[in-house]
């Protein structure tokens, strides 16, 4: 089920003052975000739900998002304005319960254009004081600062007051490129590194402009950047570890110094110095790892990037790219165009909130879908600020005022924090996209056969008025009684053609007669079907078929007569679901069993239409069916084959299921022993007792050649029945057997049984092939039965066993009994004991024979082959197996199948097999040259050939056809060697 992201109103969380202007411009609010650290060991920088605003010519304001409270405020002259967002970090010491709060800025005077680097330094002791110092820093760089972030907090112990101090960095980023290091708690100058860096190792050593700075952890930049991979890391002496070294990197992103109307961004990635490198004054130790080029873009952009998901999203021109890293380089991974975006979050892998002038929406970039949108009173542009995650609430700034949305995650989430973004989310939610633009001519395609004709049904409305006005006609034919031209719009609609038929003058005077109804043009195949409206459909099975409230049959037939029925189970549209769409309001009194009632009726209803079943065994072939259409169309078919009458079930298990020759066997000798011991006279006396001995065998007899002549008679019904029972095996077993409960009664599912066992014993899987061999039968070749027949009759019987069930199979005795006499009800399970036994026993025969002939049938396959290849004459020496590799593809055909195997085995008259039945090509005589002439090989070369293929260990002759002497040369040439 998709799920939906939820975006509420904005609402204002607190009303900033106006900023005073600056010299080259109107003045700004610059937002940064809030970090916070407890001291101890493996304590981590962790973002806060702060937020750190300054106003140009104002102060830096401190605010609390939840609370939209204000924290601080620090002062700065009217005169100063701010170059890049302020930092503020809060430092909480674990050993003397104090706070301390470090807020940097960086400003520029609009008078003297000095730039400084400020300090508010707060400071709350546990008793509740606070202490507020200040210090400033002034750079002398020659582009004002861009960025300011603060390094790793370490812990520095204090002999004298034994506490807790925090020892951290200040990193300032020059729009040039410069680096300046300043000491977190005096703002004293460590070290300053030059913009050469940047752009040593770029083409162009020109000058850069940073467009973005974002500090990250190195182990953060090789997990997510680098996928682990940490060689370019190797310039540290010690091995970077996330719980142990993990020094500072920058990431950064440049563009030339000359505005082009293509800029050419890189990306850079610094590795700060470390503690003891930065404890050295004036000692510049940042190292450049890495350096990759960006696509170029015109216009300015903006970035954000999650360094763990190595995730860069770039926003320019309104278009969204997004790029993933692939060993450090970038890669366009999808792009999103949204023209009215000006600014974007990131609030996972697969969402963005984006900022328009009057909307805050979520898009999915990677399925380019849109999630939820919000409207934005006003027609001030938002800027958004920054996400919290852990309260899902996005703050952006809107002209004087900081504005909060709460994206309510959806309610089937099972984690808060996962990430919404599958396909099912973004299904009828797609953006359009844009028409690419066309710089050449159109572009002329060959027109293609399965395109050329647009896909049936359509929701415009000239094509449901047309669609309104041909039902109609439609209906006023059938009304009309008009089945002629009922049937030839039909046949229009379903794309089928009609055959020309003649007139003739025994009409009727009123109606029409059957011979006026159109003759339909039947595709020879079910595949050359054109697609057709399904609407259509609906509408030819609810003209059809006719659905009543009655208790007794729900579903009839109203058009026997006509060709509509024929298509619609010719075609495999005669389905459960199009009928319950054809009368969805009429089944609603079903409820949850009108699948069970059109499966137990819709057979039914095609054997009233047609007694001889044709009708039936089409649709059994041509539809997609479920377990109750193919037990209703079993049950149809065997009762009218008279196989489910269970006054004759005891006669079928006693004679035509008969046992195996081994159980015959046993059983004879088992009647001749009390005749030889007993001596019982009353057995030869009793002529009545032989009598109706004979009789029963007679009738027996009389059964038995009635169904093994079935399939002669009865070809139709048997194709249906050998369609429904493959089709019933490949069904799901549970709601097969439940369908077989449902349908058949104890004694039906035995007849049922019985019928399968009579297959199996008729394909000959119950007959040893030593029979076949014997001189008395007739040796002519009997078809083999298919490979996979065995299975589906063990599958089969397999769920009518369960079917029956254990209590079924308790009170068997007595429904035997029902039937005739005890000994049918003992000679059951015996006689099916004995059938699945000898079956059994082929198969594994099967099976040893393969082992034994398999390998030399498929190397008389592949000489053969070879021969024929080089020869283009078959080779009369050696016979192949008709219909495959011998006993390869008779695997589970039956012992009767394993005879003709066994007969047809590989003859070779060259000699015995190789050792390792190995082929090898022969070699040609003739070879191609260079352009195409075709030239006898010598024997020295075909010489060289066999010598090639020849391996170190084995054994060769010499021939003496090989020795060959080499005229002009007067040595003998290389020897043709024959593997002995």
């Amino acid at each position: 089920m998709a799920t939906t992201l939820q975006i509420h109103k904005p609402y204002v969380l607190k009303a900033l003052s106006h900023p005073l202007d600056r010299p080259d411009g109107p003045g700004k609010h610059t937002v940064g975000e809030v970090y916070g650290q407890v001291s101890g060991p493996g304590s981590k920088k962790r973002k806060r739900s702060e937020l750190a605003v300054a106003i140009d010519g104002d102060s830096v304001h401190l605010y609390d998002i939840p609370s939209a409270q204000a924290i601080t405020s620090y002062l700065v002259p009217p005169q100063a304005y701010f170059t890049c967002a302020p930092y503020s970090l809060r430092w909480r010491s674990s050993a003397s319960k104090t706070a301390s709060r470090y807020t940097y800025a960086s400003t520029q005077d609009s008078l003297s254009a000095k730039k400084e680097i400020k300090l508010f330094k707060d400071v709350v002791a546990e008793a509740g004081n606070t202490t507020s110092t200040t210090a400033t820093h002034v750079h002398r760089c020659a582009k004002p600062i861009v960025h300011i972030s603060a390094t790793s907090v370490r812990t520095s112990r204090d002999t004298l007051t034994d506490e807790d101090k925090p020892a951290h960095d200040l990193i300032a980023v020059s729009a040039d490129g410069t680096l300046i290091s300043l000491a977190g708690e005096t703002l004293t100058e460590k070290w300053q590194s030059s913009p050469s860096i940047l752009t040593q190792e770029l083409p162009q050593n020109t000058g850069c402009h940073v467009d973005f700075v974002q500090p990250a952890l190195a182990a953060d930049v090789i997990d997510g950047m680098f996928g682990g991979k940490n060689e370019l890391f190797g310039v540290f002496q010690e091995k970077i570890h996330r719980q142990g070294f993990n020094p500072d990197i920058l990431v950064l992103v440049t563009s030339p110094e000359k505005s082009e109307s293509t800029r050419q961004r890189y990306l850079h990635i610094l590795a700060l110095p470390t503690e003891r490198a930065s404890q050295q004054v004036n000692h510049q130790n940042v190292i450049p790892i890495f350096a990759a080029p960006l696509p170029a873009k015109t216009g300015s952009a903006k970035f954000q990037l999650d360094v763990r998901s190595g995730t860069l999203q770039e926003l320019s021109e309104g278009i969204l790219y997004t790029y993933a890293f692939n060993g450090g380089i970038p890669r366009l991974e999808n792009k999103l165009e949204v023209p009215e975006m000006t600014s974007f979050l990131r609030l996972s892998k697969t969402s963005v909130l984006a900022a328009t002038a009057d909307s805050l929406t979520v898009y999915n970039p990677v399925y380019r879908s849109l999630q939820a949108t919000a409207p934005l009173e006003g027609d001030a542009s938002c800027e958004l600020v920054t996400y919290l995650a852990s309260r899902e609430i996005a703050v952006g700034l809107r002209g004087t005022s900081l504005i909060a949305v709460q994206i309510e995650a959806p309610k089937t989430r099972t984690s808060k924090r996962r990430a919404e973004g599958l396909l099912a989310d973004s299904i009828r939610r797609g953006l359009p996209r844009a028409q690419p633009t066309k710089k050449h001519g159109p572009v002329e395609l060959p027109p293609s056969a399965i395109l050329a004709e647009a896909l049936p049904g359509t929701m415009t409305e000239e094509y449901l008025a047309q669609l309104a006005a041909d039902t109609a006609k439609a209906d006023e034919y059938l009304n009309a009684n008009n089945l002629k031209e009922f049937e030839e719009l039909l046949a229009a609609q379903f794309k089928i053609q009609l055959k020309a038929k003649k007139e003739k003058k025994d009409k009727k005077a009123n109606g029409t007669t059957d011979s006026d109804l159109p003759e339909w043009s039947w595709p020879s195949k079910r595949s050359d079907y054109p697609q057709v409206d399904r609407r259509w459909v609906f509408y030819a099975i609810s003209r059809v078929f006719a659905w009543t409230s009655s208790s007794e049959r729900h579903l009839s037939c109203r058009i026997p007569e006509s060709s509509v029925l024929n298509y619609l189970v010719d075609a495999g549209h005669l389905t459960i679901s199009n009928i319950k769409s054809a009368f969805k309001e009429e089944i609603r009194e079903v409820g949850d069993q009108v699948d069970n009632v059109i499966g137990e009726e819709l057979p039914a209803v095609l054997v009233e239409v047609d007694p001889a079943m044709e009708l039936l065994v089409v649709y059994l072939s041509s539809t997609q069916t479920s377990p109750s259409e193919l037990v209703t169309s079993i049950k149809l078919i065997l009762s009218s084959l008279d196989l489910l009458n269970t006054s004759s079930a005891p006669k079928l298990t006693e004679l035509v299921l008969r046992p195996s020759p081994n159980a015959t066997a046993s059983s004879s000798e088992a009647d001749k022993q009390p005749q030889q011991e007993g001596q019982d006279t009353e057995m030869a006396d009793d002529d009545a007792a032989i009598t109706s001995q004979l009789d029963q065998a007679e009738q027996e007899l009389q059964l038995t050649e009635y169904l093994a002549t079935t399939s002669t008679r009865y070809p139709l019904r048997a194709r249906g029945l050998s369609a429904a029972f493959s089709k019933l095996s490949a069904c799901p077993s549970l709601p097969t057997v439940l369908t077989l409960r449902r349908l058949l009664s104890t004694e039906e599912t035995v007849c049922l049984m019985n019928v399968l066992r009579n297959e199996m014993i008729k394909d000959g899987w119950t007959t040893s092939y030593h029979d076949s061999l014997s001189p008395e039968e007739d040796q002519e070749e009997e078809e083999a039965a298919p490979d996979g027949s065995i299975k589906l009759i063990a599958d089969l019987l397999s769920r009518c066993i369960d079917a029956v069930g254990l209590g079924g199979w308790m009170g068997f005795d007595a429904v035997l009994a029902s039937w005739g006499s005890q000994q049918d009800a003992a000679e059951f399970f015996g006689y099916f004991q004995n059938e699945v036994s000898v079956a059994l026993e082929g198969l594994n025969e099967t099976v040893r024979l393969q082992g034994m002939i398999g390998e030399a049938t498929n190397y008389a396959k592949r000489a053969n082959s070879l021969l024929v290849a080089t020869t283009s004459k078959p080779v009369k020496s050696t016979t192949v197996t008709e219909g495959g590799d011998g006993a390869g593809d008779n695997v589970g055909a039956g012992a009767g199948a394993t005879a003709t195997a066994t007969q047809k085995v590989v003859q070779l008259s060259a000699g015995p097999l190789p050792l390792g039945l190995k082929t090898e090509e022969k070699i040609s005589h003739e070879r191609v040259r260079g352009g195409g002439e075709i030239v006898q090989r010598s024997q020295r070369q075909i010489g060289l050939f066999v010598s090639k293929k020849r391996r170190g260990y084995e054994v060769h002759r010499i021939s003496e056809e090989g020795l060959l002497s080499n005229k002009g040369s007067g040595r003998p040439s290389l020897v043709v060697r024959e593997a002995l």
